[in-house]
């Protein structure tokens, strides 16, 4: 397993049988193999975690489908603006919360969990080939001290409440596919603009849930923030990947 940084939210993943690709709005997608499937995920409906560009990746990649979130609205009255067309819309599986989606991609077995984002949409869990891999869209602990104590501790809450629901997600899958209960791979917000906040989210999910590797997202290309946080929490720092630019590649 690979995974590409694109830019900001999003990845790439390539998995033994297929790839997966989520939140790309920006940055250079590379070249992939045409007989491969590739599954395209965009969590929310914010332009810096899904762009319309999506729908042309067909033309090159012929076996791609989506799995879209609920709030990204596909009515046929927004076709033109969105270039869908109907055999596009056929490929697309959109989906609540706490919703669960069985597939099959390349032959191999997959399936997919979403999670209520403290913001809007989704987060996506995956479970195929053994492994289970974790892109939270802008599932985060949002601490805005703007917004007032009674938000902070309403979103301090939510966002434990939503990482529970996680953990008992991973428990679910490892249970079936008969691998550890851990998270392989999680791509999780590390804001800057949180200020000293900024870590409240990976910390705690670190700490909630076993993580193999976490990939630091949602940075605003401030990079120097991974290592940061590298450095304010050394039990975890070999699990933080140190991303460094857009468009590096981390095997797995």
């Amino acid at each position: 397993m690979t995974i590409t940084f694109l830019a900001h939210s999003g990845f790439l993943v390539e998995w033994e049988h297929f790839y997966t690709l989520f939140d790309w709005w920006k940055g250079a997608l590379p070249p992939l193999k045409t007989d491969k499937p590739l599954l395209v995920f965009a969590s929310h409906a914010h332009e810096d975690h899904f762009d319309k560009h999506i729908f042309a990746l067909p033309e090159t990649y012929p076996l791609t489908r989506y799995v879209l979130s609920h709030d990204i609205r596909l009515a046929a009255r927004r076709w033109e603006k969105l270039g869908m067309t109907e055999e596009l819309f056929a490929r697309v599986t959109s989906m609540r919360a706490d919703s669960v989606f069985a597939t099959e991609a390349g032959g191999a077995a997959l399936t997919v969990r979403t999670v209520k984002s403290t913001d809007i949409g989704v987060a996506f869990l995956l479970s195929a080939e053994g492994k289970l891999v974790y892109h939270a869209g802008d599932l985060n602990w949002w601490h805005w001290t703007d917004e007032g104590k009674q938000y902070c501790d309403n979103m301090a809450e939510s966002y434990r409440r939503a990482i529970a629901k996680l953990a008992g997600a991973v428990r679910d899958e490892a249970a079936d596919c008969g691998c550890a209960p851990m998270l392989d791979v999680a791509m999780a917000p590390l804001d800057p603009r949180l200020g000293d906040a900024y870590d409240k989210g990976v910390a705690y999910l670190m700490e909630q849930i076993p993580v193999k590797r976490l990939f630091p997202m949602h940075v605003w290309e401030k990079f120097d923030w991974i290592d940061r946080y590298r450095r304010e929490h050394p039990a975890d720092a070999e699990r933080i990947a140190p991303i460094r630019a857009d468009g590096e590649t981390f095997p797995i």
